[in-house]
């Protein structure tokens, strides 16, 4: 047997040996976020996930954390003032994780919003954020704007705004909510699908899930079950009551991972009213985003599809006409669905409000939203789960206590011995990508020091880290490794060199045998053609001859 197996039973009998306060079905950001903040307050709590956490739309976000700017103009203004209320909450619990970015935002002769539009929406935006906003906006003259960012296309430009958001890692965020709420007790599972619900006397009281890796099928008792499912959530609610109405209208967004384009964040008009970002990617590549579409592809299996490639590329070819960008160009796309409520009429107006429904088996679903309120929509729920069963509990804390508490008090003294064999390079990138995590990752290089070699030429990634990420944060999956536990997968090497450091980790540490590496490897080449599966074969064939070696 596997270490990876024998690790899984033996959680999985954790989870089947006892009866719980609180259940959450999905490990996406809000079911992360439910179970942190449960268990934070003391109650009894346990979290499955069928695919990995934040596997769904938690890890194919545009990265921000932001108020909505665009939502000003559908006076969505409360669902402004609470995102840009929990904009700065997040920047405070999270810091190496939430960062602020400056945006700059060009407005165009002919451009549905008006240089004055856009300063009215941006003091409005600076009105709602109040003493939590970042830094007040400026309205910059052409000549100022180019010189920000030449590379704006010149014609026809008026005026740009210029105003500050937050950029995150949504992936690894998740992660995070996920490890503090088992440092507060919980027993949190990737890669446990719900099958079924139990029900006493037409209650739900529990669920059968099976282990997606071993088969076994296990049962989880629990007193409440929270259905934290995100875009399936309307799914998961017909298990429970297969009469359940229908209450999201999911859209698709796509994204698209480019070589850098632009020297500044840019927030840009489509000529369609849409908005669309160009975000640093790292040092060295720019994420493009997003579209709003129907979802027309099953919501585990959603890709990119040229329409939607092409509406990208065809806004960055507007805005940036010395970009040359085509389809070659594109590195990789992701694709996610936003689980708006059910909406009539266009879907850029719809709200991204949220709601709590509790349904005649009792149990409770948290719908819509978006990922900046997602602690908002934990504690909303928590309280309510507190409220209908009269249970004792802390106040919440979650706006309080800093996400990087997962880690262990660590003495100067201990810090310096671990760091001193520590190339200073390696070890200002770890703290750029951990935070105070990066002790665990050094606790990992103290044991093998060999371990401090690069995955492969073209990142700064190590293998220790890869060893840290699963043993300790749960990456089961050469996927769950690269796409996201780091970012090795959206970049131009898409992965492919670190592929055998990846398998060795898995073989040595997981226990995992040459078959099921390769099962894996498989899997993995499916999910880079996945990525592109919008771009033509001969395309894909040039590319894949022409990546470095």
């Amino acid at each position: 047997m596997s270490v990876m197996t024998s690790t899984r039973r033996t959680l999985t009998a954790q989870l089947s040996a006892q009866r719980f306060d609180v259940l959450v079905v999905g490990g996406g950001i809000v079911g992360a976020g439910i179970a942190r903040d449960a268990s934070m307050r003391g109650l009894k709590v346990a979290l499955v996930e069928q695919d990995d956490f934040a596997g769904g739309t938690s890890s194919k976000t545009s990265k921000l954390i932001h108020g909505g700017l665009r939502y000003l103009e559908h006076g969505h203004l409360r669902l402004v003032y609470e995102s840009l209320h929990e904009r700065q909450t997040l920047r405070s619990i999270a810091p190496a994780y939430v960062h602020p970015i400056s945006l700059l935002l060009p407005v165009y002769a002919g451009d549905a919003r008006a240089s004055w539009t856009i300063n009215v929406g941006l003091w409005l935006y600076d009105l709602l954020a109040g003493r939590r906003n970042i830094r007040s906006h400026r309205m910059l003259s052409v000549r100022r704007t180019l010189a920000l960012e030449p590379r704006l296309r010149v014609d026809g430009l008026r005026a740009a705004g210029l105003y500050a958001d937050c950029q995150m890692d949504d992936a690894r965020l998740c992660l995070l909510n996920v490890l503090q709420a088992i440092q507060f007790g919980a027993f949190c599972a990737n890669y446990l699908r719900v099958e079924t619900f139990m029900k006493t006397h037409e209650r739900v009281c529990g669920v059968v899930a099976t282990d997606v890796f071993t088969g076994g099928s296990i049962e989880i008792q629990a007193d409440v079950v929270i259905n934290a499912t995100g875009p399936w959530s309307d799914r998961v609610r017909r298990l429970s009551d297969t009469a359940a109405e229908r209450r999201l209208a999911p859209t698709k967004g796509a994204h698209l991972i480019l070589p850098r384009l632009a020297q500044e964040p840019l927030f840009v008009q489509a000529r369609d009213r849409r908005m669309i970002f160009l975000l640093p990617w790292g040092a060295e590549y720019t994420l493009v985003g997003t579209t709003e579409s129907p979802v027309d592809q099953p919501l585990d299996q959603l890709t990119a599809n040229r329409e939607e490639a092409g509406y990208l590329l065809e806004q960055i070819a507007r805005i940036l006409p010395g970009s040359h960008i085509d389809e070659e160009n594109v590195i990789a796309s992701f694709a996610g669905a936003r689980p708006l409520l059910d909406f009539s009429g266009s879907s850029t107006q719809a709200s991204r409000e949220h709601r709590i429904e509790v349904d005649r088996r009792g149990l409770i679903s948290i719908l819509g939203g978006k990922y900046t309120t997602y602690r908002l929509m934990a504690q909303q729920v928590v309280d309510l789960v507190l409220a209908q069963r009269r249970w004792r509990s802390e106040r919440c804390l979650t706006d309080q206590v800093s996400l990087l508490e997962t880690i262990q008090p660590i003495s100067l003294e201990r810090w310096s011995d671990v760091t001193r064999r520590v190339d200073p390079d390696l070890l200002a990138g770890l703290l750029t990508r951990y935070g105070a995590g990066a002790f665990d990752v050094l606790q990992v290089l103290e044991q093998e020091p060999a371990l401090a070699r690069p995955v492969c030429p073209h990142h700064e990634y190590c293998a220790a880290e890869l060893v840290h990420a699963h043993r300790r944060e749960f990456g089961w999956t050469i996927t769950d490794i690269l796409a996201r536990r780091t970012r090795i997968a959206w970049s131009s090497c898409q992965g492919l060199d670190a592929l055998s450091t990846v398998a060795d980790v898995l073989e040595r540490y997981g226990g995992l045998s040459r078959d099921a590496i390769e099962r894996q490897i498989e899997a993995y080449h499916h999910f880079l053609a996945s990525s592109v599966a919008f771009r033509s074969a001969d395309v894909t064939s040039r590319m894949t001859a022409s990546r470095p070696a």
